[in-house]
């Protein structure tokens, strides 16, 4: 009996150390096949030398005009000469950094087939304190008055983009705000709205001004929409409108609507299951609407440590200017536009920033 029993106990063995080995060969693959599906879809996103975000054009071309630009501003004028430049000093990156904030500038970007880079038509600084787990979404107007970007003349701040890129506006920022960006996401307003429309859509409240508004131009936008003072469900193409309305108040009250937008996109993201989570974010990946400086190990990295931060973090809102401390003017021949008051404003950001 004993000499029966040993093959047999022996052949035992090797098939649990066959089944083993099988599975730890499947668990394999299977993280070499996620790895790279991982890599795969980062590459769709990351473009570390990409001339849509980086390239600088030439001094002397001529940008794209300023959409908005409102010709019956009736405002004060000024001499660029009497607007003081009042920068930073040049200095390292690495001082301007902060230890426990990562801020990600988000981009929106109004581009037609067939055009180039265009003019940043919002700015939202998404500062993340992991010290104090709150997320900080800063609103830069695109009005601004800068006295000089850097390498070219005075414009509005939304020009800094359509001249060099992620890395013109990123000099910008810290040359006259003190901001160090660790990171830029730009993303058009086709990818914008196919972006919500995956979420199935956001809740947003509306005033009587802003459904009048959009009543109006729905014919524009290509729709009759039922829309109502108080709370609505809107789509892509509508959330998209509601944050670009502008003509019934002003440039801060739409970097308003922009933030409450990305809120509600934050809100309904970090409600659905951790599996539907995923699979959205896959599938925005794979539309290539969403661009990046990041590599794809940045991306992965800031992932890791923001991702948990979205189900639990205190979500605060700032625009910059700040209110009352800007005068709206024309610079010699740019109307219209934001004429702030630097230092303040660089002390508003280091409260925030810190």
């Amino acid at each position: 009996m004993k000499n029966s029993k040993g093959p047999l106990r022996i052949s035992w063995q090797r098939v649990s150390l066959s089944i083993l080995c099988v599975l730890l060969a499947l668990v394999l693959f299977v993280m070499l096949f996620a790895t790279a599906y991982i890599h795969h879809l980062l590459s769709l996103v990351t473009s570390n030398n990409n001339n849509d975000l980086t390239a600088t054009i030439d001094p002397t071309a001529t940008i794209p005009p300023d959409d908005d630009h409102d010709p019956d501003f009736t405002g004060p004028t000024a001499h660029p000469s009497d607007v003081p430049v009042n920068t930073i000093p040049s200095q390292p990156v690495e001082n301007l950094q902060t230890e426990g904030i990562i801020n990600i500038m988000l981009i929106g970007e109004d581009r037609r087939p067939g055009q180039g880079r265009q003019r940043s038509d919002s700015m939202i600084l998404c500062s993340f304190n992991t010290k104090s787990n709150t997320l900080t979404m800063i609103s830069f107007l695109r009005d601004t008055y800068i006295p000089q970007i850097p390498g070219y003349k005075a414009e509005k701040l939304n020009a800094a983009y359509a001249k060099g890129g992620v890395n013109m506006l990123d000099q910008t920022l810290a040359a006259y705000f003190g901001v160090h960006v660790d990171a830029n996401i730009a993303v058009q307003f086709d990818g914008f709205k196919a972006i919500i429309d995956l979420l199935g859509g956001v809740d947003i409240e509306l005033t009587k001004k802003e459904v009048n508004h959009l009543r109006e131009n729905a014919g524009i936008y290509g729709d009759s929409w039922n829309l109502k003072v108080g709370m609505n469900h809107l789509n892509g193409e509508q959330a998209l409108a509601y944050s670009r309305i502008r003509k019934i108040d002003m440039d801060a009250m739409r970097a308003q609507r922009q933030r409450k937008v990305l809120t509600a996109i934050i809100n309904a993201y970090k409600s659905k299951p951790v599996g539907e989570m995923l699979s959205l974010a896959s599938q925005i990946l794979q539309m290539g609407v969403v661009q990046t400086d990041m590599t794809s190990g940045e991306v992965l990295s800031y992932v890791s440590t923001l991702f948990p931060m979205l189900a639990t973090a205190t979500i605060n809102s700032q625009q910059i200017p700040a209110e009352n401390t800007y005068t709206s003017m024309t610079v010699g021949s740019i109307s219209a536009t934001k004429v702030c008051d630097f230092e303040v404003n660089r002390k508003i950001l280091q409260n925030i920033l810190q």
